[in-house]
């Protein structure tokens, strides 16, 4: 890794411009990592690196194959080091770094022809967002009447299997692609509703949409194939 966190040889410039790191709210919870990274700490940045690396490979995967994704985690981590002065905590610090990676990711997919095209996400897909009427009786427009039903209720020795967790992955990897990224960081990482809608840039509406669709279509699959097995 180069930059602030190891010798690299130095840079030939006329000018060089230093500029103060963009200053965190007193109370942000990652300010004393941000500040560990800024100061060049590579015991923290390692720490960081081994914590996020998995996750970011998985949601890299969606896009690209194995050997792409692990460039675009390389970079990401890169700047990473370069823009960390530049990090204003208005999120955490882990959905800033996710928002990288898919920035990255994304943009190389579309390079690469791997995009998926809209006519193939099926017919849930709006490039709008989502549309359904939702109503809670207290809450209000916005909120499902009742929670997404996790697919993780179904009894838990069945979900053991290694056939069903088998099941559970293709079903995972079929969903549309705006659909996996939700159910990859919430129910997979274990994510909650605001960091996961912050680091895919959506609205907690459409993350709630998107999550009881990715939900459905899994619980569907699986009780599919529980009936068969």
């Amino acid at each position: 890794m180069v930059g602030r966190f190891s010798c690299s040889p130095a840079r030939q410039s006329t000018e060089v411009v230093v500029t103060d790191p963009a200053p965190l709210p007193p109370d942000h919870p990652d300010a004393e990592v941000v500040a560990a990274l800024r100061g060049g700490e590579a015991d923290r940045f390692d720490d960081l690196v081994r914590e996020l690396t998995p996750g970011l490979a998985r949601m890299a995967r969606m896009y690209v194959t194995g050997a792409l994704a692990g460039d675009v985690v390389q970079d990401t981590w890169l700047a990473v080091v370069d823009a960390i002065d530049t990090f204003e905590g208005r999120s955490s610090l882990k959905t800033w770094i996710y928002r990288i990676l898919l920035n990255k990711v994304r943009t190389l997919a579309v390079r690469e022809a791997r995009a998926v095209p809209v006519a193939s996400l099926g017919p849930d897909h709006d490039p709008a967002g989502p549309r359904l009427e939702l109503v809670h009786d207290e809450l209000g427009p916005g909120y499902w009447p009742a929670p997404p039903e996790p697919w993780e209720t179904l009894a838990p020795e069945r979900l053991e299997r290694n056939e069903t967790l088998d099941r559970i992955a293709e079903a995972i990897e079929a969903l549309p692609t705006a659909q996996r990224e939700v159910v990859e960081l919430r129910d997979v990482q274990g994510w909650s509703a605001s960091d996961t809608a912050d680091a895919l840039g959506i609205t907690d509406v459409n993350q709630r949409v998107l999550l009881h669709r990715g939900r459905k279509a899994i619980r569907n699959a699986l009780e599919e194939h529980l009936r068969a097995s």
